[in-house]
Formats: structure tokens, sequence, C-alpha cells
């Protein structure tokens, strides 16, 4: 068999878009670039390749210590818990969790590392070394986030000796694992629960559609207006506001049923015991059983601390939470995103980037020809829903 020299991306459900195949990169020829649904994949200049492999070997998609976590390395200590800190709280997607473990980097002179909306409300990984920063890094983004140079700056500052936070998907986590090549002592890991990351291209079309003459001026997609549990997403423009509760939105329920979320989060390998992380945190769903007392609608995450240093760095802020051990089988049960995306491929699905392309109906009426929420589909899912619980059942976990 002919050894592959570079990559070349053919199976989409093996691309995550991390970068790490960008940044090993010694001639820097791999640059990211948009397909037709709007989602970045590496493509490698062949011309000034010198064919070294390193973007082959760094993919996370390939087996390594750094993406397949050993057995015994397995900690996984779960918490339902939340901020004490109300205005971070309420500020927070849920219970607050990251910016108490982000503060702590910061006055200890680290450096966090998170998503943040741009200037066009698409989603980039930066840093920030202030508390000040931080306030970016909060809420929930949906989006696929770019990760520029994110993992070139986070081994310039271990090498400097400081301590790193990272905060993203567990497939980005992995990316930068392997380009490390090693677990430093000073960076922390901690990633989200997270349920599939939405095309950037059907993001922009939808702030358009919403608002065709007027400039955005801020996105929050978990308002907790209307409490965490039934959440809103609103947007700001120049001349008017746009707030729709998220059950309620086809544009969510597009993305919650995979109608453009990207290839590679249907076959997610980083997810359920396999994280390499430090720390996950999520909501906490199931919080009736898991820690009704502690629930308030006012915001609770659950949290898996999965490593000594994530353990070391729970303990050192565990003052500033209200926080309540639970179990890992609790979390799979209710949170199924922390097993697997819970995007699959919709039957539609290609359809609809047919009619996309083809411009076929104005970008709403396209999403609610698609969305089509019949009593078939409905009772579809019911099943999964019945069928997956009986299967947990069957392997011993609490219903």
């Amino acid at each position: 068999m002919t050894e592959v020299k570079y990559l070349n991306i053919i199976e989409k459900k093996r691309c995550s878009g991390c970068t790490a195949c960008v940044a090993v990169c010694p001639k820097q020829c791999i640059t990211m670039q948009a397909d037709e649904e709007g989602f970045l994949y590496p493509v490698v200049n062949t011309t000034r390749c010198i064919q070294c492999s390193k973007c082959v070997k760094v993919c996370p998609y390939t087996d390594s210590e750094f993406t397949n976590k050993p057995e015994k390395e397995e900690l996984s200590v779960c918490y339902a818990a939340y901020n004490k800190n109300e205005e971070i709280r309420y500020k927070s997607a849920s219970g607050g969790m990251f910016r108490v473990f982000a503060d702590q980097i910061i006055a200890e002179g680290g450096v966090v590392f998170g998503a943040t909306f741009d200037k066009d409300f698409t989603v980039e990984h930066t840093y920030t070394e202030t508390l000040e920063g931080l306030t970016a890094f909060m809420g929930s983004k949906y989006l696929q986030s770019r990760m520029e140079d994110s993992f070139i700056q986070v081994k310039r500052f271990l090498r400097e000796g400081r301590k790193v936070l990272f905060t993203g998907c567990a497939c980005q986590i992995a990316g930068l694992k392997r380009y490390l090549k090693k677990d430093d002592a000073n960076l922390i890991c901690i990633d989200l629960i997270c349920h599939g990351v939405d095309s950037p291209q059907i993001w922009l079309d939808y702030l358009h559609s919403l608002f065709p003459d007027e400039s955005v001026k801020s996105v929050n997609f978990r308002d907790k207006v209307t409490g965490q549990d039934n959440s809103s997403v609103c947007i700001i423009s120049s001349k008017s506001m746009f707030c729709e509760r998220g059950r309620n939105s086809v544009y969510f329920k597009n993305w919650q049923y995979g109608m453009f979320t990207r290839p590679s989060c249907e076959i997610c390998p980083f997810k359920s015991d396999n994280r390499v992380s430090d720390i996950t945190i999520g909501d906490c769903w199931g919080f009736k059983k898991i820690a009704p007392e502690m629930y308030d609608d006012k915001g609770l995450s659950s949290m898996v601390v999965h490593s000594e240093k994530g353990k070391t760095l729970f303990d050192t802020v565990m003052h500033q939470l209200s926080f309540k051990e639970t179990l890992i089988d609790d979390v799979k049960l209710y949170n199924s995103d922390y097993i697997r995306s819970n995007a699959f491929v919709h039957s539609r699905r290609k359809a609809f980037w047919k009619d996309y392309h083809q411009h076929k109906k104005p970008f709403e009426k396209l999403l609610k020809k698609h969305l089509e929420d019949s009593k078939t589909k409905i009772l579809f899912k019911y099943i999964k829903k019945v069928v997956r619980r009986c299967l947990l059942l069957l392997k011993g976990l609490p219903n």
C-alpha cells in the first residue's frame, strides 16, 4: 500500500476542522477553505508541499494516546453545580462554570482560550489575559468556530511557562493534544457537551433573513429572560430586536435535527468515555432526579472531572460554587449529547442543500419546508427515546 504523504479529505465525516494539520505544517502550505455548506476543511498546496506527512500523522482521526484515553486514566467524578456569583450565572448559558475556572487561571497569571463572535457574528477562537476579556467567551455558540492560529499560540504560552485554559469542543481538544504531542502540566482543557456545530453559512443567511437592512449588534443564543429550561434566542440590531424561545425556532429545530450540522458530528469519536479533556461541562438536564433541590431555573450545570489536573482546579475554586456529587450514569442518561451528538443524517438533508443551492425558496420558507414536524417524525423520535432507555435499563443503568 502506498503511504499517504499529505491530507486529502475525501470522507468529510472524518474531519472536524480542528486545524492541527495547519498548525503542524512546516511549510505553511495548508489552508482552511469553506466547502459548499460553509464548513472549513484543510486544503494542501501540493506545489509547496514537501511530503513530510506531518499533517497526516497529527490528524486526531488516527489512533494515538492523545486521542484515545487509556481506561486507567478515567476519573469521572461528577457534580451538579452552579456559580455563586448570580450576575455571572445569569449571563451564562447554564450554571456559569466556565467563568469560575477561567477567573482562577487569569488570577494565576495564565491565559484563557475560548470562542467569541467576530464583527460579522460568526465565531472564532482566540485568547484573553484579562478578566474583562472573558465576557466575550461566555454563553453558548453553536457554530463551527475558526481556530485561526490558536494551537500555535497555546504552544507559545506553554513554552513561556504560563498556565493555559483551553475551552472548546471535544474534537478541538483532541486536535490540540495531537499537535502538542504531550500533556503539559500547565495546560487545562475543558470541553463542552456538544450537540453538533452549525454551518456558519446558514447562520449568516438566517441573520440576513431577520435583519436584511440592519446591522446586528449582539446575539444571545441562550437568553434566560424566560429561564434556563425555556431559554430564548435574542438578537439586537441597530433598529430592532428579535427574541424567540429556542424550542419554537424553526432555525434551531432544523439544527437540532441535523439538517445543517457538520458531517463529522454524526460519528464523533471524541465523546462518552473517550474524552481527553480534564473537565467536561454542560447543561444539567434531568435535574428533577439528579439535583431537584438545586434547580431554580437560573442555571445549573453538569460537570465531569476526568483528570487529577481537573480535580486540583476544581478543589481550588469549590468555595465559589454550590455543588453536589452525582453519577456519571445520570449524565449519560439525561444528556445523551455526552455520549454522542444527537445530530444525525436527516432524511431531508440532501434535499435541503439541493434546494438551498438552487435558491428555490426564500430562506425562511426553505427552513419551514424541510422541517415538517409531522406526526410521523414525532412518533419516530418518541420510539427512539423509549428504545434507548430500554437499552440502558438492560445494561443496568438507572432509568
